[in-house]
């Protein structure tokens, strides 16, 4: 950059200078030829007096003197201009020295770069100056493979968009299996939450559901159970130092092995320290749990735990499965439910409305919106589960049917757009505690297309409930206050959400008071 700017500034002030010594040479030299006074012929006519003359012979030797003093500044300048542009190559010079010294024997006296490097370049020459010094003088063996996913995650994470990250090649894998409901794991679903812990707010993960015969249900862990640091023990980081998408991935793994990790489960006398080691298995996730209710059969409840791409077809089934048993009213329970893939929460929605109605209202950055509306879709492959029908248009949207809807703080994104629509549209009346608040979407970017591996995940737009009503707002970062505000009862914070019975739910008793006798 430096050669760039200075180099033609320099040559240009060369330029100016030689034109103007060449100006004043002709010019002194015209004026001492052309000025110089002609010989006077004897004549007594002559007007020419004595003092004339003299005034006449001084203005050369004046003429001569302003331009000496011209010369001196020019040359002045000309000798710094020199010393600027010597400086100047010199450094230049120097610096690529620098990049092309041999590598020493040890002593740290020279080093071996890259010539092709580029120092001008701060972003990418920088990654791979570290990476050279890392070679040469790094006692430890170097990971690159690590060393550059790790950069690009900081890299990514330092944004400000709480939700972008990048996946590698494997997590991508994972990502993918887990969108269609397998996984290697322990069996659990997590968000990213604070809480007040020894005097101090700290971010954390809480856990908002644990699936059924999983590895972390026959451990004990509960809904509700913060993960607190990575570790246990003098080997324990936590969360809140290490930021949410680097715990994950620390937590994510292969069957076989195992995840340690310390929770802080709440209690009346503030949390109980859990240190966990719990190996992994594969778990087969049910998206969607429905039982008729315990003491009244005319009652369906069907609990929600994400909105993955075998979703619609659970929630179908379930559906069908409770209608047969002759259930006319239904608690959809979205409790501790993180959200999931927008096709399929579309999909669940289209059970309830009807053709050409907005499920979601998209605001880009530009400005420009999109409106997602009920309709026929047809997909292949792994989203085939997440096509509709026209039979599957308000195929649920009886006259004889009542609705409610359970949410908590727990419930997110896809899970909080499935509560809205139900309340904007007058569907069936929301119970429960105040939704976490995340309105916004994020897209994958393959990168394999420009050569490198893993994917890319950005926040792209906010989206809204389509309802054409006083809703349109939106809801990230504020949350959905439900029509019904009820808080779980105390005694039950600590207890697994699956084994809370139907009789001591409080909630879920509110729920039922919606409905019409």
């Amino acid at each position: 950059m430096q050669e760039n700017e200075n180099t033609p500034m320099e040559e240009s002030s060369e330029e100016n200078i030689g034109e103007n010594i060449e100006e004043t040479e002709n010019g002194n030299a015209v004026q001492e030829s052309g000025n110089e006074p002609p010989v006077q012929e004897s004549s007594e006519d002559s007007d020419v007096s004595e003092d004339d003359t003299e005034s006449t012979e001084d203005e050369p030797r004046q003429r001569r003197k302003i331009s000496l003093f011209s010369f001196w500044i020019a040359a002045v300048s000309l000798v710094v201009a020199t010393v600027m542009i010597t400086f100047t190559v010199c450094t230049t010079m120097y610096r690529r020295k620098l990049a092309t010294v041999t590598k020493d024997d040890g002593a740290g006296d020279g080093i071996h770069l890259d010539p092709s490097l580029d120092f001008s370049d701060g972003d990418g020459y920088i990654f791979g100056l570290i990476k050279q010094f890392m070679d040469f003088y790094s006692f430890e063996e170097i990971d690159h493979d690590l060393m550059r996913a790790s950069a690009i995650k900081a890299f990514v994470a330092a944004t400000g968009d709480r939700y972008a990250y990048y996946y590698t090649a494997e997590e991508l894998e994972a990502q993918r299996l887990a969108a269609q409901g397998q996984n290697e794991g322990i069996g659990i679903n997590i968000i990213e939450a604070e809480a007040e812990i020894n005097g101090a707010t700290v971010k954390c993960m809480q856990i908002v559901n644990v699936t059924r015969n999983s590895p972390a249900e026959k451990f004990g862990l509960l809904s509700g159970d913060l993960i607190y640091g990575v570790g246990i023990g003098e080997s324990m980081e936590p969360v809140d130092t290490m930021g949410y998408e680097m715990a994950l991935v620390k937590l994510v793994g292969k069957k076989g092995t195992t995840a340690e990790f310390t929770v802080k489960r709440p209690n009346n006398n503030g949390y109980e320290t859990i240190e966990c080691r719990i190996v992994r298995e594969t778990v087969t996730e049910d998206s969607v749990l429905h039982r008729v209710h315990s003491s009244d059969p005319t009652v369906g409840i069907v609990k929600v735990i994400g909105f993955d791409l075998t979703t619609p077809t659970q929630f179908s089934l379930a559906m069908d499965d409770l209608i047969s048993k002759g259930c006319t009213k239904f608690v959809f329970d979205m409790r501790y439910n993180p959200g999931g893939d927008a096709l399929s929460v579309k999909a669940v929605l289209s059970y309830f409305l009807k053709e050409g109605d907005v499920v979601m209202r998209t605001k880009y950055k530009s400005g420009a919106e999109e409106f997602e509306k009920v309709g026929v879709s047809s997909y292949n492959g792994a989203y085939a589960g997440c096509s509709v029908s026209a039979a599957d248009i308000g195929k649920y949207k009886k006259d004889n049917f009542q609705y409610t809807v359970l949410c908590n703080e727990s419930t997110a994104s896809a899970g909080e757009l499935f509560t809205a629509t139900f309340r904007d549209y007058n569907i069936g009346k929301t119970v429960g505690t105040k939704t976490f608040g995340k309105g916004s979407m994020q897209t994958m970017y393959d990168l394999s297309q420009f050569g490198y591996e893993g994917a890319l995940k950005l926040t792209v737009a906010k989206y809204f409930s389509g309802a054409n009503g006083g809703y349109n707002d939106g809801y990230d970062g504020v949350g959905i206050t439900p029509d019904v505000v009820e808080e779980l009862d105390e005694a039950l914070a600590g207890k697994n959400i699956y084994t809370i019975t139907d009789e001591e739910d409080n909630q879920l008793a509110k729920a039922l008071d919606c409905f019409t006798k």
